[in-house]
């Protein structure tokens, strides 16, 4: 299986070359842009989450759900009992991005942010779901193509008025932008031999196009691993976690405390960034797609990047993850590491990934609010707590969403750094469809749906103040429960039909 995989993709990486001269999508692959900081720029505070986008060329509006948004129906009914995909998206379905709304949102975003943000954390799956394997299988040219349109189209869009300097993008890899699904091996087989190879193909790929926002003493870091650190404004540090090499659903690579696995040289990698950004004095926030829990992260993985995030808890702001398709915070801790075999839920993931693009959105409340009220209201130590934060995706399972965050610019301050807030904006998908159905063809307008200082009271955006609004969410009290219902509504981006209504009255 990986000989072919590596073939596959040596194969696209020699198509791409031939078609460099001829395919205008191809030429973010000649070209080195510069993100990386030249001159000291004006910094805002602020940055941009995008994740999960999911362009579907296959998308048809006035398609059937059941074809996932990808065939007309063969005869018109008078009238139809089940809904058909609208031009803006199919919210509420397993349907996937329509470029329409795609390609809208990141030229509204640019527009109203580009000249507000200081960079912007990208956290992958920007292909379409492999969600009709024996009808449109998904390629991984097809992959190829949607990665290198998104990269090319963000950094066209996202430069300063002042001067057109590139605002600084940090990608990363979802498990939906590796061919097969989920599997990202080490070092490959070459094709035609038994000798191995040091780099894996697709990553080879992907740092050539990407080559722009990389810099270049992360190169061999990205090509060997597919991960790499930026700085991305003055005193503040990205890193971009490769989290395929801890994804438990990737059974290419061993664990993490198996020497000389890709899951080894990976987290030896994190540990050494870390101690050098405490060394430099700056503040990182910690990105990556698939998000450490006990669900995803293999097991020895998850206890490494827990105990990582723990010991330098003093320079690492935040973690901020995609993949999950659900607005929520996640918390880890030292003190309960346990590994899979007490996940009762487990096996039910492993069997809903095969046929869903997401979580149940009613399971995921029900084990967000019982890890809550064990670690935040049972734990021990909160020192010893980590917390994660899942944004939702653009592509609109609910409604399309991007996040703003903002942190504390001010350098002279002992709280620089901090991440201090952030403002959900959505578009109601279901309003503009029937617009557009009746004749109105302006484009969808972004609106806030809530904001973390006035939505839940809170000053700060460090961990403490998470896991108190954790134990606030899951008191006993009518404040609780009015809290528990808007955090609900927020998970699912306002479509609280979604949940069955007894997740609102939870004890």
């Amino acid at each position: 299986m990986v000989v072919l995989t590596a073939n596959g993709w040596l194969l696209a990486a020699c198509s791409m070359a031939a078609m460099a001269q001829a395919s205008p999508l191809q030429s973010v692959l000649q070209k080195n842009l510069p993100t990386l900081i030249d001159r000291e720029p004006a910094q805002y505070g602020r940055f941009l989450h995008l994740t999960d986008i999911h362009l579907d060329d296959y998308y048809q509006e006035g398609a059937t759900i059941k074809s996932y948004c990808h065939r007309v129906p063969k005869k018109k009914k008078k009238k139809r009992k089940t809904a058909l995909a609208g031009h803006w998206g199919a919210p509420g379905t397993e349907c996937d991005a329509a470029p329409a709304m795609v390609y809208h949102s990141i030229e509204a975003i640019a527009n109203e942010w580009r000249d507000k943000i200081d960079f912007i954390v990208w956290t992958g799956d920007n292909a379409r779901h492999d969600t009709e394997p024996g009808k449109i299988r998904r390629s991984g040219w097809e992959i190829l193509q949607y990665n290198v349109r998104m990269t090319e189209f963000l950094q066209q869009h996202f430069r300063r008025s002042s001067d057109n300097s590139s605002i600084p993008l940090v990608p990363c890899l979802g498990n939906n932008d590796v061919h097969p699904h989920n599997m990202l091996a080490g070092p490959m087989v070459r094709p035609g031999t038994r000798d191995l190879v040091d780099d894996n193909l697709q990553l080879i790929i992907y740092r050539n196009f990407w080559l722009g926002l990389i810099p270049d003493s992360q190169h061999d870091a990205f090509r060997r691993g597919g991960y790499f650190a930026v700085d991305v404004a003055r005193g503040i540090r990205v890193l971009s976690l490769n989290t395929l090499y801890f994804f438990d659903s990737n059974t290419a690579v061993g664990n993490c405390m198996d020497e000389g696995q890709p899951g080894w040289d990976h987290v030896d990698w994190m540990r050494s960034q870390l101690e050098q950004a405490r060394a430099d004095d700056v503040k990182v926030y910690l990105m990556g797609h698939v998000p450490p829990s006990e669900r995803t992260f293999k097991p020895d993985c998850l206890d490494i990047y827990t105990r990582l995030s723990v010991e330098y808890r003093d320079i690492i702001q935040g973690h901020f993850y995609g993949h999950a398709n659900a607005d929520h915070f996640q918390l880890l801790s030292t003190d309960s590491l346990s590994g899979h075999d007490d996940d009762p839920w487990m096996e039910t993931r492993k069997r809903d990934e095969i046929v869903s693009i997401s979580e149940s959105p009613n399971r995921l409340a029900e084990r967000l609010r019982d890890q809550y009220k064990q670690l935040a209201h049972k734990g021990g130590n909160d020192d010893n707590l980590v917390v994660v934060h899942v944004a939702p995706p653009l592509l609109p399972l609910y409604n399309p969403t991007f996040r703003v965050n903002e942190y504390n610019k001010d350098h002279d301050s002992p709280q620089f750094g901090m991440w201090t807030k952030y403002t959900q904006w959505y578009v109601d998908v279901a309003v503009w469809n029937e617009a557009y159905d009746n004749g109105n063809t302006s484009k969808p307008v972004f609106q806030q749906e809530y904001a973390t200082d006035t939505a839940y009271d809170m000053t700060d955006l460090s961990a403490k103040s998470w896991i108190q609004l954790a134990r606030q969410l899951t008191e006993r009290t009518a404040a609780a429960r009015s809290l528990w219902t808007l955090y609900l509504t927020n998970m699912v981006v306002q479509q609280d039909a979604s949940l069955d209504e007894d997740l609102f009255l939870l004890d």
